[in-house]
Order: C-alpha cells, then sequence, then structure tokens
C-alpha cells in the first residue's frame, strides 16, 4: 500500500468515469491542491466533478468566499464543470445565487449502511459524543450529562482546551480513538448520541448515531445535518447543559424503537443516493430523448473520499499527482 502510494501520488478523489472523467472530491482537497488537479486534467477534453462540502457554505462571507475559488478554478480549467453537492436546500439555493452548479445532495447519504447496525449490548452510557476535542464541537454543552461517552482526539495546539473538558466533565469514559470499524459497539452502549456543535459541515457521526438506531440530542446549527434526521428521533435543544442532559434523560427514559431510527435514516439516504446516481448517469451517459439512464455502479463508503483506499481503489478510481 504504501509502494503503491509512493508511485502513484494519488489526488484526493474518486473517479466513477474515465471516458468522459467524473469524479468527487472534497472542497478543501480541491482548493489546496488546483495545480496538481490541473495538470492531471490537461489529458482530457471533458471532466466533471461532483464537490462535497466539508463545512457550511451558507453564510455570506463562507459563500462568497468559496463562489470566488471555485470561479478561479473554473476560469484555470476550461474543461472541468463542477457541481457542488450541497448539504441543505438553503445551502444549495445560497450557492446557485452566487452562479454555482449545486444541488441538495446530502453528504451523509454516502455511508455505508451495512458497516453500522442495531446492537443488542448492554447500556453502559447515558450518551455518547463522538468529536475531535476542537472548540468548535461544544463539548462543554455536555457537563452535565450523567453518564458520558467521549470518542476523540485532540491536536497539541488543542490540548489545552481538552485538558479542560476531560477534567470539567464529572462522569466521563474517554476513549481517544476507536477503529471506524468497531464504532458500531460503542454506539450500542449508549443511549444517545449527542451534535452540539453551531456550525460545521454534515457531521458523518450525527447519521452514524441513527444508524445503529440511537435517537439524537441537538443544537440548532448551520452545516446541513439536521436534514437527515428523523422527526421522532431527535430532540432539539437549547445551547444549555442542562437542556442537553434533561434530553439525554428523556430519551433514556422513553427510547424510540431502534430499528425505526434505523430505516427512516436509509429511506432518506436512498433518496439522495438515487439523485446522484441520475447526476452521475447524465455526466456519464448523457440525456437521450430526454431520458437519464442512472448510474448503476458502485457508491462507495463515503464516496471513496477521505477514507483509507485498497490498492485496487487507487489503481481503478484515482488520478495520479504529477506534480512533484
Amino acid at each position: 500500500m504504501k509502494l503503491i502510494n509512493n508511485l502513484l501520488r494519488p489526488l484526493p478523489c474518486y473517479v466513477f468515469s474515465y471516458r468522459p472523467l467524473v469524479f468527487a472530491a472534497y472542497d478543501d482537497d480541491f482548493i489546496r491542491r488546483i495545480h496538481s488537479f490541473a495538470e492531471a486534467l490537461k489529458s482530457y477534453p471533458r471532466a466533471v466533478m461532483f464537490m462535497q462540502l466539508g463545512w457550511q457554505r451558507q453564510t455570506p462571507d463562507a459563500a462568497d468566499a468559496f463562489a470566488a475559488k471555485i470561479k478561479a478554478a473554473l476560469a484555470e480549467m476550461k474543461q472541468l464543470s463542477i457541481t457542488v453537492l450541497a448539504n441543505s436546500p438553503d445551502e444549495a439555493a445560497v450557492l446557485q445565487q452566487h452562479g454555482l452548479d449545486a444541488v441538495f445532495c446530502h453528504q451523509n447519504a454516502f455511508l455505508d449502511w451495512k458497516r453500522y447496525a442495531v446492537g443488542r449490548r448492554k447500556k453502559l452510557f447515558d450518551a455518547i459524543y463522538i468529536a475531535r476535542i476542537t472548540p468548535f464541537k461544544r463539548h462543554q454543552l455536555a457537563g452535565k450529562v450523567r453518564n458520558l461517552a467521549l470518542v476523540g482526539s485532540f491536536s497539541e495546539r488543542e490540548r489545552g482546551y481538552a485538558e479542560t473538558i476531560l477534567s470539567s466533565v464529572p462522569h466521563l469514559a474517554y476513549f481517544p480513538k476507536i477503529h471506524s470499524w468497531n464504532i458500531k459497539y460503542i454506539i450500542a452502549k449508549s443511549g444517545c448520541g449527542l451534535c452540539l456543535s453551531s456550525e460545521e459541515g454534515a457531521m458523518f457521526v450525527s447519521a452514524e448515531y441513527l444508524l445503529c438506531g440511537k435517537p439524537v440530542v441537538n443544537t440548532a446549527n448551520i452545516g446541513g445535518r439536521d436534514q437527515m434526521f428523523p422527526d421522532f428521533a431527535v430532540k432539539n435543544v437549547p445551547d444549555s447543559p442542562e437542556a442537553v442532559a434533561e434530553a439525554v434523560e428523556a430519551w433514556n427514559a422513553a427510547p424510540p424503537d431502534p430499528y425505526a431510527v434505523r430505516e427512516a435514516i436509509i429511506a432518506k439516504m436512498r433518496l439522495h443516493r438515487n439523485r446522484l446516481r441520475m447526476l452521475l448517469g447524465k455526466a456519464i451517459y448523457g440525456e437521450k430523448n430526454g431520458t437519464v439512464k442512472p448510474f448503476s455502479g458502485t457508491l462507495p463508503h463515503k464516496l471513496g473520499l477521505r477514507c483509507r483506499k485498497s490498492p485496487s481503489a487507487l489503481l481503478f478510481h484515482g488520478l495520479v499527482d504529477s506534480i512533484r
């Protein structure tokens, strides 16, 4: 694996088709490597990118800066078209107003739901919060949960914040890291999941809780995670430790049917997966007599982005960075 990485120098993207070139990438991953992408795309007369958003692009400042970068990229790569996969209808509308091609197609729909399951394990924790220990995650709002599991690492520059959080939450079981394949087991031991940031992206973990059959305690936020919450499986609360703790207690006293929670989010996921299949089909096969053949290939876990790739995935679904 290391040898293939060194030889290929893969760009952070996932290719669905090479003729025409159709691929997916995250916003910042593309923007940071824009010159490498431009070099890689030179040999393709036409390229289509579906861009996922790692952070909200809905507020005026965020949308302005983002739109300027995307327009600059399109000016440099004339053969490239970009469709932004927004995480809420409002975000899509804002980006359309900035002149970008944007559709509501939620990031969390592309988790592989087979990786998650309703677990039958003894409950050990009233709530779980899976979140890097960094200020925007607002861990202090979980400070009055009676029995909390916290999963997340931190960088050296975040050490002060992390030490404050870890020392101030009285009933805390802390796990710096749990392998992604095993995360379902600790979720199964928890009564509900916490989503406490006020601004970020769509928060994959929020859907992972639900795919494991756990309801959610959620604060008001920008980023789109709410779009995938079944109404009966979320308690929206004010920004206070007391409100969070009260909602956690309520879920533990009267939890929803875990299988209904899982099926409800999968139903939402299917809508967005089908939407992307139609977009991919139009990009790859074109439109004939007003109809589009949907893409029938694999939609990998997280669209193959920001997760470990096998050597075969790098060989058959990658672009090579030729700038050294």
